[in-house]
């Protein structure tokens, strides 16, 4: 059983590793915060100096396990820490403070000024859990997870709803009567996006999973995603415009002069997963076709 200075630095490690904004960032336990009388006893742990070196060596040294947050991000989060330790007075590790102030000095300041005019894209990971048995415990995926939407789409990040149906998933895996037994099925995923619920039903073992999504530029970085995770022989890629189906010309009319869905409804599935798949109340009628239809 891990100790609650391990757990904190855990905790801290899942929020960095995908690149929870810093103004949202937390260097507490949920647990511990909900029962901390003061300021002092919330922070008790990350007040350690020994505690902040070790924090200093996962936020801020190289680490050839993962792919790196930028350097922007890194510097956001450190301050954030840098300016807690502060406001607690108390002593604050060298390496620190010497990184925060080599992060101001090679930071390009215009990044918090104005939005970039084309995605941003980086490498976010989520740690999937030490209880889970595959060949690795996480996934690493490319998304621009600073644009809440524009360009277009959605896409081009993970969003919140998706991270809870993996949650979800995993809760399931040991469940006597669970809806949601990926082991040995084949799975297709709506509103695939960059991918994140399909990529863990590769994980998981699922037999064969469709990621589908109606943009092919989205489709065609979830393709990356897969081969960044080595999952090319489980997951496959298919743009799929909703209400579409082989041979049919019923999609919307704005989809009409696109090229036919890649998806075709024969092909036979087990399970059909989405999360946050659409905000547009004008589609929500296709999908309920390509429900119908699957």
């Amino acid at each position: 059983m891990r100790s609650l200075k391990e757990e904190t630095i855990s905790f801290i490690r899942r929020q960095f590793l995908q690149q929870v904004p810093a103004k949202s960032f937390q260097f507490v336990l949920p647990s511990v915060a909900s029962i901390a009388n003061t300021e002092r006893e919330k922070y008790e742990i990350v007040s350690d100096l020994e505690v902040q070196h070790e924090l200093y060596i996962e936020l801020c040294e190289s680490d050839n396990r993962f792919k790196r947050p930028p350097i922007d991000y890194i510097g956001g989060v450190v301050k954030k820490l840098v300016l807690l330790l502060e406001h607690l007075q108390v002593d604050i590790d060298d390496d620190i403070i010497s990184y925060m102030l080599f992060a101001m000095a090679n930071t390009k300041s215009q990044v918090y000024i104005k939005a970039p005019t084309t995605p941003q894209f980086g490498a976010v990971t989520y740690l999937l859990g030490e209880e889970v048995n595959c060949d690795d415990e996480y996934i690493t995926i490319e998304e621009n997870r600073y644009v809440i939407s524009g360009f277009g789409t959605t896409g081009y990040r993970t969003w919140e709803a998706a991270l809870a149906l993996g949650e979800y998933i995993l809760s399931q895996r040991h469940s006597e009567h669970s809806d949601v037994d990926v082991v040995g099925k084949r799975i297709l995923e709506v509103g695939a996006g960059t991918g994140f619920v399909s990529l863990l039903c590769g994980k998981l073992g699922a037999a064969k999973v469709f990621g589908t999504d109606g943009s092919e530029d989205i489709v065609l970085r979830l393709r990356r995603n897969i081969e960044d995770n080595k999952l090319g022989n489980v997951v496959e890629t298919r743009v799929y415009k909703w209400g579409n189906s082989s041979g049919d010309d019923t999609g919307h009319v704005l989809e009409r002069e696109s090229r036919e869905a890649d998806y075709k409804y024969t092909d036979p599935v087990d399970l059909i997963l989405g999360a946050d798949i659409t905000f547009d109340a004008e589609i929500c009628e296709l999908l309920v076709k390509s429900l119908d239809i699957l």
